[in-house]
């Protein structure tokens, strides 16, 4: 029962493919990786003291800070709480976590 089928064509590759060679080195000639880097060690870092604030002793219900953005804006606010991807204010204004370059507590 053995059936024989058709031979399938097979071309000769003539050059190595280096295609993730190529694309590394183009984003390390860009400099996008250190940037993509930096980004993410600093929204790790940010979340770490968002973390420290709600859980220091001193927090009871609200925290004063200094919110460094990512535009260079600095801001005063007092924070009352987090959900998922922001900070809620004293004042209702939700500030996005990812726009946040450093926290601190005044």
């Amino acid at each position: 029962m053995k059936k024989d089928l058709p031979n399938i064509f097979r071309g000769k590759v003539s050059k190595s493919v280096n295609q993730k060679e190529t694309v590394i080195n183009r984003y390390i000639r860009e400099d996008i990786i250190p940037r993509l880097d930096e980004k993410e060690n600093s929204s790790s870092s940010v979340s770490k003291q968002i973390s420290e604030i709600f859980n220091s002793e001193s927090f009871i219900y609200k925290a004063d800070t200094l919110i460094t953005l990512y535009s260079g804006d600095k801001i005063k606010k007092t924070i009352i709480g987090k959900n998922n991807n922001s900070l809620i204010t004293m004042d209702d204004d939700l500030i996005d976590i990812n726009s946040i370059k450093k926290i601190e507590r005044i």
